[in-house]
């Protein structure tokens, strides 16, 4: 289901106004009565109480907010949360909280908090939009320390706890009343370390400026002056959020005329100027300057730089829009050195205009590989990454995506050499390789194409392929993984189209290396009742019979189910998912 982009606040009530304006007085009648016809008949009383002018006096809107006891039921909330935490300790000795409530992830006690909790935070939405913004940053500030509260064993209630309550947009109030209540010349540095203390205390992404402007309606007291103070204290910030928040800053105060400035000036120390600075070329529609920013970007920041295949991946759109094949190339090839990845190999393939510069892409990215996993420095950084996305992060990469290059290269022995040296379980790790080589080495065998497989060869293929994406590994299939696997199976269809045929001697060689293999992990699954996997083995021995049968070699194939028949007589499930297997292949 594709994801609605949300509006901001202030986009929606121009909106409003703006419909409100259009409409005469017979047309809002009307939708005024279509919207009554759609009320549920429960809802019917709320919508007639609601349909009436409201006369907005300041002491009608304290009294429906109860302004006075905000800070009060805030108050007794946190101090009956805190007092049912310090008996966590009880129920944990004498029920056991697993016992006691149906779910480990359960908020057993707390669950009675959540409700409270809401309503306070609708309370004190309403208390900013209308105005009362000390009020509010007082409420906020206590509404978030009571979320942060947790038991001695870690648990309490947590934002994500309060469906109802969109966190973000209270965050965004909450800094726009910061801003609101602190003096101009104080406001750089209230608001810079509120936003930090958000951010960490909360477990949010970073907040930006612009939520804190598309939160209200009114414009942004001292806009102007204020984002002059914010650039010049943000230059003598250190880190990646000083450096976000002044890049939003040059944007907005400025335009693309500034992240230009910015990033001819200062992008060896801030190479995402880069990026902001095209991203913004691209919303004008300006592709050519793109193409010209990306290739000077290239060519002033260092080679190993991993936010390199960011900026190429800029230059290659731009490069497609423009219809210039040559720069696109080249942009390819400079993602891939800069991180190579599965999918940036396969862009290298798909970009190649003839079979023999695709295989002669494949050899330079199977060395340039070899080298990528030779200096492995900067990755072992990938286990603490909890960066705001990956341009800067060197790429972790598996071994399948170097027995892919082997393979779309032709190499099929070093292919094999490198998943010989493999376990011959853990082949759902996209960092085992040897079931993908075993697999596309049945597929070069049977002589067959994709979609003429039989149907255990076929399976085992599939699982190769996912398998060397991660789809074993995370435990499900999201788009880009899935176009990735599309991606993979048109290049080896192109592949097998075109491969060189193996000499006999060697199709033997080829075949005896992945009967043993075939046979050790049987033996490795079955002997050691690993029953989730009985299926797995049993398409892999269906699926190395298939191949046999295809080389007319029939006897074989039936001896080979045979022996591992014989072989565990008594491992009935096994037997059955062999069972299933064979019948699935009709023999």
């Amino acid at each position: 289901m594709p994801q609605i982009e949300k509006m901001s606040l202030k986009s929606f009530w121009e909106a409003v106004e703006q419909r409100l304006a259009a409409y005469s007085a017979d047309e809002l009648r009307a939708i005024l009565r279509t919207m009554a016809q759609e009320t549920p008949p429960t809802e019917r009383q709320a919508f007639l109480a609601r349909l009436k002018p409201i006369a907005e006096t300041a002491a009608a809107v304290q009294q429906a907010l109860r302004q006075e006891d905000l800070l009060a039921d805030i108050a007794d909330l946190t101090h009956e949360l805190k007092a049912e935490m310090e008996r966590a300790e009880y129920w944990e000795e004498r029920y056991g909280w697993d016992e006691y409530y149906d779910e480990e992830d359960s908020l057993g006690p707390y669950e009675d908090f959540v409700e409270p909790l809401i309503a306070l935070f609708d309370r004190t939405d309403a208390v900013f939009d209308h105005g009362n913004y000390a009020l509010a940053r007082a409420a906020y500030q206590k509404l978030f320390a009571a979320l942060g509260l947790e038991d001695g064993y870690g648990r309490g209630v947590s934002a994500e706890d309060l469906q109802s309550v969109d966190i973000g947009e209270a965050c965004a109030r909450y800094l726009r009343a910061v801003y609101e209540t602190e003096p101009p010349a104080h406001r750089p540095q209230a608001l810079f370390e509120q936003m930090r203390q958000v951010q960490s205390r909360l477990a949010r992404p970073r907040p930006m400026l612009e939520d804190i402007i598309q939160i209200s309606s009114k414009p942004l007291p001292d806009q102007d002056q204020f984002l002059s103070d914010w650039v010049a204290f943000l230059r003598g910030q250190g880190g990646s959020d000083a450096d976000g928040w002044l890049r939003e800053a040059v944007r907005l105060s400025q335009g693309t005329r500034g992240l230009e400035e910015l990033a001819r000036a200062e992008g060896k120390k801030r190479p995402r100027a880069y990026l902001d600075w095209f991203a913004a070329l691209e919303q004008e529609g300006k592709h050519r300057e793109v193409l010209a920013a990306a290739q000077e970007a290239l060519q002033t920041l260092p080679n190993k730089l991993p936010i390199r295949a960011a900026i190429a991946d800029h230059l290659c759109t731009a490069a497609t829009k423009l219809n210039e094949t040559d720069t696109l190339r080249a942009g390819r090839w400079e993602a891939f050195v800069a991180k190579p990845t599965l999918v940036h190999l396969l862009d290298l393939w798909d970009t190649a205009p003839t079979g023999e510069e695709r295989t002669r892409l494949m050899r330079q990215a199977v060395q340039h590989v070899k080298d990528y996993f030779a200096h492995p420095s900067g990755r072992q950084e990938m286990e603490t990454w909890w960066g705001e996305d990956d341009f800067e992060r060197p790429a972790w990469i598996s071994k399948s995506v170097l027995a892919h290059a082997y393979l779309l290269a032709e190499d099929w022995d070093t292919a094999q050499q490198l998943a010989a040296r493999e376990q011959v379980l853990g082949w759902s790790s996209s960092n085992n390789p040897q079931g993908l080589v075993m697999s596309f080495s049945l597929v070069l065998l049977s002589g067959k194409r994709s979609g003429t497989l039989p149907p255990n060869l076929t399976q085992l293929w599939q699982w190769g392929l996912q398998n060397s994406i991660g789809f074993g590994y995370w435990g499900g299939i999201d788009k880009e993984e899935d176009s990735t696997l599309k991606r993979l199976e048109r290049a080896y269809a192109d592949r097998l189209s075109t491969a060189s045929s193996l000499s006999h001697g060697k199709q033997e060689q080829v075949l005896s290396w992945c009967l043993d293999v075939a046979q050790q992990r049987v033996n490795a699954i079955v002997s050691n009742q690993r029953r989730g996997s009985y299926g797995k083995a049993a398409v892999l021995i269906a699926a190395c019979a298939e191949v046999l049968r295809l080389q007319g070699k029939g006897k074989e194939a039936g001896a080979l189910l045979d022996d591992v028949r014989n072989r565990f007589p008594r491992h009935r499930a096994f037997q059955a998912e062999l069972k299933g297997a064979v019948s699935a292949d009709g023999a």
